[in-house]
């Protein structure tokens, strides 16, 4: 599953960066035009205000997930949350999430063997 996880991940980089790329052919860098795009319509507008609180959801999950299991390189998922988007983000930290849990539980280390009374 953590491949698949993965895989996910990387489509979803590519998929809506196919979409950004033939908007950034049309107009350029153009963030005006990518906001009155946005949201040019209802439709484009609910995409759009349901992506931001998707991302919302995200960040609060990545980051009380990931404190709660001490995991390390959040920046990374959230970072491709805020560069991507959701689609990217939440898999790929559901890929870390389950190399963590994978991995196998640390023995707890033994107690030093008790001294017989007396000695020094």
């Amino acid at each position: 599953m953590g491949y698949f996880y993965l895989g996910l991940a990387l489509l979803g980089a590519v998929v809506p960066y196919a979409f950004l790329g033939q908007f950034l052919q049309t107009t350029g860098l153009d963030l005006a035009a990518f906001k009155a795009q946005a949201v040019a319509s209802h439709v484009s507008a609910y995409f759009a205000a349901n992506m931001l609180v998707s991302m919302i959801v995200a960040f609060c999950f990545i980051w009380g997930e990931g404190k709660r299991l001490k995991m390390r390189g959040l920046w990374l998922p959230t970072l491709a949350t805020l560069g991507i988007g959701v689609s990217c983000g939440l898999p790929l930290f559901l890929y870390l999430r389950k190399q963590v849990l994978e991995r196998p539980p640390v023995p707890a280390p033994e107690p030093p063997p008790e001294r017989p009374r007396g000695a020094r």
